[in-house]
């Protein structure tokens, strides 16, 4: 079973605020500013980080929705992404608001 390195609250909260910081990524007219997206995902990564342990499923999950290298329309790529993540990290939350293991 997944177990949290810091309390439940405090994982949701981190989790929030990199939902609520998508709104911050910068635009363009084409869509997100790809490398301001690939900031807000490093960021992401270390909340990911602080929250699970290293080697649990969940570190690895959230880096495999990944970027690829392709330059061709990245702002598009970037706009697909966010919403995964953004999908993705409310599935988190949904996770830990059903009882993983947190520590004491």
């Amino acid at each position: 079973m997944t177990e949290l390195k810091i309390p439940r609250e405090k994982a949701i909260l981190l989790l929030n605020e990199r939902i609520d910081d998508i709104r911050t990524i910068k635009t363009n007219q084409y869509g997100p500013e790809y490398y301001d997206f690939v900031r807000w995902c490093s960021k992401t990564y270390a909340a990911i980080d602080e929250i699970y342990a290293s080697g649990d499923f969940h570190t690895e999950d959230i880096r495999t929705l990944g970027l690829q290298n392709c330059a061709c329309n990245p702002e598009m790529k970037a706009l697909i992404l966010a919403e995964a993540y953004h999908a993705r990290l409310l599935d988190y939350i949904r996770e830990i608001e059903s009882g993983l293991t947190v520590p004491e």
